[in-house]
């Protein structure tokens, strides 16, 4: 593999090349709207260029968490922000994670259990009409019976499996006191009192071979055990374990969760967001519509008897089957990354953000800007609740959806934002108002501000009013 060191600011540090990871990137199965991936080049370029130095930085609207990505494989330290946790997943399976992989049994547990106590959210919610044998009211259109009791299975199956992590670690803090405890080995005939408070006298006794340290640690005045305390004293112990040395802000059970959920979530999108248009709002197609695309149809060539659903399992030499289980926890890169899931004034408002850098690359306003409706169905999978009963959506999800209203909210988030040296916003030429505009209001907070065209023919298929040959201008706007 290639090196370089430019983006090191340690000396003898050589990082994996940053060309070579952004191909990685580049081939995420990623149809997320509005996201970066072929663009990460041109931000790379871009900071190169501009000898733009920093070494923290905040990407308030990670989204698809593509540059957060770009970011940490360039040696910057992350924090990876987004309202939509659906998104925040995304940050932690890719930019928190250092080295937290998959193992094939657990891929294997949560495609093939059967859970007992799996819960009909998508079933009740997403089913097909040609697939409701009963007279119940779904909101949407979505899923055939199969895939809705799969994805409710698969639900389940998460949850289940992260607890079970957490089981493992009571049971092994549970252990640890057993084995830990003085005068445990002894005979069954023995009054397990009467010999505790007979070592406990022997223990005031300096100089002696029955002086042992624990005693008068473990047990109260009445020689009865403390377990409350040491249990959980242990289970911290053994949580902070599983957390790895570069962040120890995350642990095992949360990284493995996210990744869980953002496969299924890449999944889902590369399989049922066809046509490039939205439907109903959602990036997700109509049932109909989706079944009868062609991209589908070519399964019927495939062995599973014409079958045009989703395939959650893995069929080897087949594209478009199977989920892909992708991870970057193979990279190697060193620092530690945060993923945040707040809304981005309200996080740069709090005093967390002591970043060198933020790169905002907010909704751009209109009708393609309302995200949290867009991917309705991740935000809903992750919680089991209607979009509408989610607080922090009700929240904070419009406020950068809508041109009227958006200049208040831009201006409230720079004002927040006042503290960070440096700015780098990405905006294209369908955005909200043209780019002199907003750099106009950006130089109320920086004197030096720059445009940086990046590319000037960039498509965006899932937009719902572009067609595959509208193009658009991408610019990287650079404050400091």
């Amino acid at each position: 593999m290639k090196v370089q060191q430019e983006f090191s600011d340690e000396a003898d540090v050589l990082l994996p090349s940053v060309d070579i990871a952004i191909k990685r990137i580049e081939k995420l199965p990623l149809p997320y709207t509005g996201n970066k991936k072929k663009l990460c080049n041109q931000i790379q370029d871009a900071i190169v260029r501009n000898e733009l130095e920093f070494d923290t930085v905040l990407d308030a609207f990670t989204g698809s968490a593509t540059v957060s990505l770009l970011f940490k494989m360039m040696g910057k330290r992350v924090i990876a922000n987004d309202l939509l946790t659906c998104s925040y997943v995304n940050a932690v399976a890719f930019v928190e994670n250092d080295d937290i992989k998959l193992s094939d049994d657990e891929k294997h547990f949560l495609i093939h259990h059967d859970n007992p106590n799996k819960d009909t959210f998508v079933e009740d919610n997403y089913l097909g009409i040609g697939f409701r044998t009963d007279d119940k009211d779904r909101r949407f259109n979505k899923f055939t019976m199969q895939e809705c009791r799969h994805l409710d299975n698969f639900r389940a199956n998460i949850d289940e499996l992260c607890s079970r992590e957490m089981q493992s670690i009571g049971l092994a803090a549970n252990a640890a006191i057993i084995l830990r405890l003085p005068f445990g080995n002894v005979d069954a005939s023995v009054d397990i009192m009467k010999h505790r408070k007979k070592q406990q006298e022997r223990h005031g006794e300096e100089g002696t071979q029955y002086r042992d340290r624990r005693i008068g640690i473990y047990y109260d005045d009445e020689y009865n055990l403390e377990f409350d305390k040491w249990f959980n004293k242990y289970a911290t112990d053994f949580s902070s374990g599983m957390k790895y040395t570069s962040n120890p802000s995350g642990s095992s059970t949360k990284i493995k969760r996210a990744a869980f959920l953002v496969n299924l979530q890449q999944h889902i999108l590369r399989d049922c967001m066809v046509q490039g248009r939205m439907h109903c709002g959602q990036s997700l197609a109509e049932l109909n519509v989706r079944l009868g695309h062609p991209k589908n149809q070519l399964k019927g060539l495939w062995d599973r008897e014409g079958s045009t659903e989703m395939d959650f399992f893995t069929q080897s030499g087949k594209p478009g089957q199977g989920m892909k289980w992708w991870t970057f926890a193979d990279m190697g890169y060193p620092g530690s990354c945060l993923a945040t899931n707040m809304d981005t004034t309200d996080l740069l408002k709090s005093g967390l953000c002591n970043v060198d850098c933020a790169y905002f690359d907010p909704p751009y306003g209109g009708g393609s800007s309302d995200y949290a409706t867009m991917y309705r169905f991740l935000e809903e999978y992750i919680y089991g609740k209607p979009l509408e009963e989610l607080p922090h959506i009700q929240a904070h999800a419009q406020k950068f959806v809508k041109k009227r209203g958006y200049e208040e909210h831009f201006n409230e988030m720079l004002q927040a934002a006042q503290h960070i040296p440096m700015w780098l916003f990405s905006y294209n030429d369908t955005s909200w108002k043209d780019i002199e505009y907003i750099c106009g209001l950006i130089r109320e907070f920086k004197k030096d501000v720059k445009i940086e065209t990046l590319t000037d023919n960039y498509r965006y298929l899932y937009r719902k009013k572009q067609g595959r040959d509208t193009k658009a201008s991408e610019y990287l706007i650079i404050a400091r």
